[in-house]
């Protein structure tokens, strides 16, 4: 065996050692969640939908499942509409002190740890009445998942040749026209990751979903939080399948679409 063949076989072995240890603990809970005994054994003895039925019958998953997709369509498209604006201001300045300001401030929320943020965020809802309500909550997802949103943005935006712009100046473009027509279709590249990036930061949000929720407006993995500290049974791992089974539906999706296309054009 040749330096090179040797080389690529160990590569090639590598990667697939990293994606069976990231798909282990997947496999194990999908296992788990047919199991037909309601305590935890390795491998799993029976096949079982008991389950499935019995996340379904216990009716606490079904809203907060829908109000956590509904969330993170909402968070995903606000945070879009103001990254947009914001990449392209950025655009303008100049490299320095008051660019870089504005950067970290914008980034924030990547840095300051999520318990922070929501102990932030909860006194300041029990002030304004927002506590517990779909509006508070919104905002909480829209601060979180907009620094993915611009910085994906940011980089799309830097990347678009000024020649463009000043072609459709030139022609006598309306400014809308040239943002219809010009800048947006350039910047589907970093629309499309910050949006995917975005849609999973929010449905997977707890911590700061936590805080800011109590009764009313809880989302899926808050119901999942809740549901574990006062049952431990395979419910949740059967919730977590239909998580998987959904979220692999998604890529299929993006990728029929031809949105990865995008990304990977935006590569090359």
């Amino acid at each position: 065996m040749s330096t090179r063949s040797a080389s690529r076989f160990m590569t090639n072995a590598s990667a697939v050692l990293v994606y069976l240890f990231l798909l282990l603990p997947l496999v194990i809970v999908v296992l788990f969640s047919f199991s037909d005994k309601s305590y935890f054994s390795f491998p799993p003895h029976g096949f079982s939908l008991q389950w499935y039925k019995a996340a379904w019958a216990s009716g606490q998953f079904g809203v907060p499942a829908l109000r956590s997709v509904v969330l993170a369509v909402l968070a995903t498209a606000i945070a879009t509409a103001f990254a947009i604006p914001s990449a392209m201001a950025f655009r303008r300045l100049r490299r320095g002190l008051l660019r870089d300001v504005l950067e970290f401030a914008l980034l924030s929320p990547l840095i300051v740890p999520a318990l922070i943020i929501g102990i932030a965020l909860l006194y300041a809802f029990n002030r304004i009445y927002l506590m517990d309500t779909f509006t508070g909550l919104l905002i909480s997802h829209v601060l979180l998942v907009y620094p993915f949103m611009f910085r994906a943005l940011l980089t799309s935006v830097l990347g678009l040749p000024q020649s463009l712009l000043d072609a459709s100046e030139m022609l006598g473009a309306q400014p809308h026209y040239t943002l219809r027509h010009v800048i947006l279709p350039s910047l589907v590249p970093g629309i499309v990751s910050g949006a995917i990036f975005a849609f999973i930061i929010s449905m997977d949000q707890f911590t700061v979903s936590l805080f800011v929720t109590q009764s009313e407006q809880i989302v899926l993995p808050v119901a999942i939080y809740k549901y574990l500290y006062d049952v431990n049974d395979p419910v949740v791992a059967a919730v977590s399948t239909i998580l998987v089974v959904f979220g692999l539906l998604i890529a299929v999706i993006i990728d029929r679409l031809g949105w990865l296309k995008h990304l990977g054009s935006a590569g090359a």
